[in-house]
């Protein structure tokens, strides 16, 4: 009990600093405090390592979205918890001090491998000093500069499978066939879901739409779409930037401004009134991704949808 005290102890400091960095902006400065959050975790257990031998059959991941795809590849015999709760933005997220514990009784994390957070507390160096396997589910994809949304794309989402399926074998070898079968399974349901989509989005009354926060980069380049985004770089537009998205939204027909629950909606609102558009709301960290993709779609084909913001 006094070492766990001593553990809690050590990474609430650490929480309350690192937090404070964040804040600050400084890239330095977080990675250097993420690697001491791994040293203030050792100290606090007698420098021992935290993380578990072998496979444990427990398994940690970033975002909800991974969350679908880890649990329906690994079956009912893994527990997976994810790190990012529904409503916050996984950019400048700060993990509790429960949510670090429970990375760190994890045998492996699955993350998309360019968010915020995940480049900084959640850093392969620091995860690999706590003794946990990393998966990069998005290995082998490229475009992570401009859009690291990656799941949003089904073609996308087959890669993810299979780079989470590999590890799940190579942890658990025994049942190495039974991940193989799921990843195939889970592969054609991708590709049934992808000609759906392109079907639904062959003909459309406007081909461009309006979002604020550039979640869809992929997506649209999926199926030949124009995203208009709102937000620059993690920044609301200056009054000129407004205009000119007002102008090219006209312009182009836009019918629809997509808007997320962790982003301010003044800007959209706007947006809509001077276009005649509807506002939308999306969660694309929701964790039934296939829903969200499929009202994004529907929403462009012009059918009425309500908003669909929940898991």
């Amino acid at each position: 009990m006094l070492r766990e005290r001593q553990f809690i102890g050590g990474i609430e400091l650490v929480a309350f600093v690192f937090h404070y960095l964040c804040n600050m902006k400084h890239v330095l400065l977080r990675h250097l405090f993420a690697a001491l959050t791994v040293l203030t975790v050792m100290l606090s257990l007698g420098g021992c390592s935290t993380g578990n031998v072998g496979c444990n059959y427990r398994a940690a991941v970033t975002i909800e979205p991974l969350r679908y795809f880890v649990n329906e590849l690994a079956g009912p015999r893994w527990q997976v918890s994810t790190v990012v709760p529904r409503g916050f933005s996984p950019e400048e997220f700060m993990p509790t001090v429960k949510q670090m514990a429970d990375v760190a009784e994890a045998c492996c994390l699955f993350k998309v491998g360019s968010l915020g957070f995940e480049t900084t507390m959640l850093a392969d160096d620091v995860v690999a000093e706590l003794g946990l396997r990393v998966c990069d589910t998005s290995e082998g994809l490229g475009g992570l500069a401009s859009d690291p949304h990656t799941w949003t794309s089904p073609a996308n989402a087959k890669t993810i499978c299979r780079n989470i399926s590999r590890t799940l074998a190579e942890l658990d070898l025994a049942n190495s066939q039974e991940y193989e079968t799921r990843l195939k399974r889970m592969e054609l349901r991708i590709d049934s879901f992808h000609l759906e989509l392109t079907e639904m989005l062959k003909e459309l009354p406007s081909r461009a739409f309006v979002i604020a926060h550039p979640a869809l980069t992929q997506f649209a380049t999926d199926y030949r779409l124009h995203q208009i985004a709102i937000e620059s770089g993690g920044k609301e537009p200056a009054p000129g930037s407004v205009r000119n998205i007002i102008s090219q939204a006209r312009k182009e027909g836009v019918r629809v401004v997509f808007v997320q629950q962790e982003f301010a909606e003044s800007t959209a609102l706007v947006i809509a009134r001077q276009t005649g558009a509807r506002i939308v709301r999306i969660n694309p960290l929701a964790y039934d991704w296939r829903n969200q993709l499929l009202l994004v779609a529907r929403t462009l084909k012009d059918k009425e949808e309500t908003d669909a913001t929940a898991d």
